[in-house]
């Protein structure tokens, strides 16, 4: 992954990247974002979508 402000556009999987999984479940499972749609930019590898699909639905929490 690039550095913050290198002016540069790469992803990573879900889970790979900077934030890591423990952000990314606490972003989604946020009071105020839990119940947005997210569009996330993920390396365009299309038979692994659904695991990353998959991933997030067992990162979101249920019980408010």
């Amino acid at each position: 992954m690039n550095v913050f402000e290198s002016h540069k556009d790469r992803h990573a999987k879900i889970g790979e990247g900077s934030l890591g999984l423990d952000a990314i479940s606490n972003i989604i499972n946020h009071p105020k974002l839990r119940d947005l749609p997210f569009f996330l930019e993920t390396p365009n590898e299309l038979e692994g979508h659904g695991k990353e699909i998959e991933l997030l639905k067992s990162l979101y929490k249920t019980d408010k």
